[in-house]
């Protein structure tokens, strides 16, 4: 009821002069006068979906009307069925929340990652093209790429420059991530799925992919090497880079972003799309089980170097064993 109540303040303080919260109701629920009145007094309750189709038509926040108990937590979203949702649209999602992290003074980015983070194929043109062609032809069926092999799918110049801005901010941003043994065999199995399906019309295409593939993975290397995000920054500065292994595989993506006091929770869910909220609980709920996963893994960044030699050797295995696999294809 509490939670309500301030949702009730403040979606009163910004609607117009002229209308009363009362004439808001009956306006945007179809309610009449008696039957807005009573909700208003608490006499009748809100249904969820009254609650919701006021926070759009006011643009009002719902994180105040949650509840702390555990049990009610409201996420946003970009829904698939929106036709100007293409798979650019997440990279933009992804990339607007590292400029938002930027301009915090304490900010630290955790993320759990079964495949490898999207901001690290930023700095890599044709690799991210790579990914914007598989998402949107495979997981958004976008009428551009559907049309297309990848060699038709041109580079956007704009989209270029912007994702090596946004990796700068990313790399401007203290980290923890937590990456398992199969991490990087997403990307190479849609590689493969994309071979199967005639997307690539020659090996050089695809050695191209791989070679810049190999390329962000001897930075990754370095960055946990250096312990620093930041270490090949023509200005000399140290952004925290802590790199964990994981000895298990596990299929949660989860993305937590800490800026000041507040937290941020990223779910992954529709394989490219994100939930997000910043609801107390679930945030703390969110940092707890990571700091779980932290303490049953290896940190690799600074210390550990055997641990981290093993691991790097495993991955760089994984893609030349792909280049061989490759070399013996017949297109």
């Amino acid at each position: 009821m509490k939670n309500l109540k301030l949702f009730l303040e403040n979606l009163e303080a910004i609607l117009p002069d002229n209308i009363t919260l009362n004439q808001a109701l009956i306006k945007e629920l179809g309610l009449n006068k008696d039957a807005a009145s009573r909700r208003i007094s608490g006499k009748t309750p809100f249904t969820y979906s009254e609650v919701c189709a006021l926070a759009k038509a006011f643009n009002v926040s719902l994180i105040p009307a949650q509840s702390n108990t555990f049990n009610n937590v409201v996420f946003g979203y970009t829904p698939f069925k929106n036709k100007g949702v293409d798979s650019k649209h997440f990279f933009q999602n992804i990339s607007n929340l590292l400029y938002k992290i930027n301009k915090h003074e304490h900010k630290l980015l955790y993320h759990v990652a079964p495949e490898v983070p999207v901001y690290h194929y930023y700095n890599y043109p044709l690799l991210f093209n790579f990914k914007i062609f598989y998402w949107g032809k495979y997981l958004l069926n976008n009428d551009y790429y559907i049309k297309r092999v990848f060699k038709e799918a041109q580079v956007d110049a704009e989209i270029t420059e912007h994702a090596k801005k946004a990796y700068h901010q990313y790399c401007l941003i203290p980290g923890v991530e937590i990456w398992t043994p199969q991490t990087l065999q997403t990307v190479l199995t849609q590689i493969q799925f994309c071979i199967e399906t005639g997307d690539f019309t020659n090996k050089h295409e695809i050695f191209l992919v791989l070679d810049e593939l190999t390329v962000m993975m001897q930075r990754i290397k370095q960055m946990t090497e250096e312990n620093n995000k930041a270490f090949d920054f023509d200005e000399k500065i140290n952004v925290p880079f802590q790199f964990y292994k994981m000895d298990v595989n596990i299929n949660t993506t989860s993305i937590l972003a800490e800026m000041d006091n507040e937290k941020l929770v990223l779910q992954n869910f529709n394989s490219i799309n994100f939930m997000f909220t910043n609801q107390h609980d679930f945030c703390e709920e969110n940092l707890l089980w990571i700091h779980n996963l932290q303490s049953k893994s290896s940190l690799l960044s600074g210390a550990g170097i055997i641990e981290r030699q093993k691991f790097f050797n495993m991955v760089f295995k994984q893609i030349n064993d792909f280049k061989e696999h490759v070399t013996k294809l017949s297109i």
